[in-house]
């Protein structure tokens, strides 16, 4: 059977990483770098430092035992045949997206921009070849979720809508959180694309959103603002032209 190897001379990585290993339940050595590494290695986990000391095309250096995790599922995940995935995305300017298998995170992320979702959505089916996939996508924050949901059905992609009442958590991360959430709750298949249409509420939100990005300087138009809402100009770009509007009105 394959296992993780720890190996690094780093105490605190060590310890850290152990109680990990033994949290998530993954089967596990510890190593030693006077020593030949076993045959039935999957992956490595040592520290940056030390990497160019570790013989093996396997190895995670990243020093949050979390992340650390997730990538060792992901590659352990690769390994096997990932039959069934599910992936989460939690609706939002940096729309938050989780990938499952059999009830296990295999990754975590934050995409950067709202379209950018589905060609997340690809590479990550296409790194796994699963023989079913599910996508869930978050029914909160209107015109970011409809933007996504266009963007995976644009791909050939149709996601479940999801209430996602309930799914935000206190943490650092509650976007992926939410993520992991929605990617376990079931939804429904909606049959066709949907309309984009930034509400008042949203339009004042950018609205202020703008004076903060200018530090009180100024509020961009609704009409910018609905620009901004529907991804069509960034933030940057809708300051700038309300400033030049407003100089040339002088």
């Amino acid at each position: 059977m394959k296992v993780i190897g720890i190996l690094t001379e780093n105490p605190r990585t060590y310890y850290e990483m152990l109680v990990a290993l033994r949290d998530e339940g993954l089967r596990h050595v510890s190593l030693d770098f006077s020593e030949p590494l076993p045959a039935n290695l999957s992956v490595v986990i040592t520290t940056a430092e030390e990497r160019c000391h570790v013989p093996f095309d396997k190895v995670i250096t990243d020093a949050d035992p979390d992340v650390a995790m997730m990538k060792v599922k992901e590659v352990l995940a690769c390994e096997g045949e990932t039959d069934d995935l599910t992936i989460g995305i939690d609706p939002g300017n940096r729309p938050g997206i989780a990938v499952l298998s059999h009830g296990s995170v295999l990754t975590r992320t934050l995409a950067p921009t709202p379209e950018a979702v589905a060609a997340i959505v690809k590479e990550t089916i296409d790194r796994h070849a699963p023989s079913r996939v599910t996508i869930r996508l978050g029914n909160g924050d209107r015109t970011n979720r409809n933007r996504i949901f266009n963007a995976l059905w644009d791909s050939g992609y149709v996601g479940e809508m999801v209430d996602e009442r309930n799914t935000t958590r206190k943490s650092k991360t509650p976007d992926e959180d939410a993520a992991v959430e929605i990617a376990l709750t079931p939804g429904y298949l909606p049959k066709k694309r949907q309309r984009v249409a930034p509400g008042p509420g949203e339009i004042r939100n950018v609205q202020r959103l703008s004076r903060v990005h200018s530090e009180g300087e100024l509020t961009v138009s609704r009409k910018l603002a609905a620009k901004v809402a529907l991804g069509e100009i960034s933030m940057d770009e809708a300051v700038q032209m309300q400033k030049c509007a407003r100089h040339s009105d002088l």
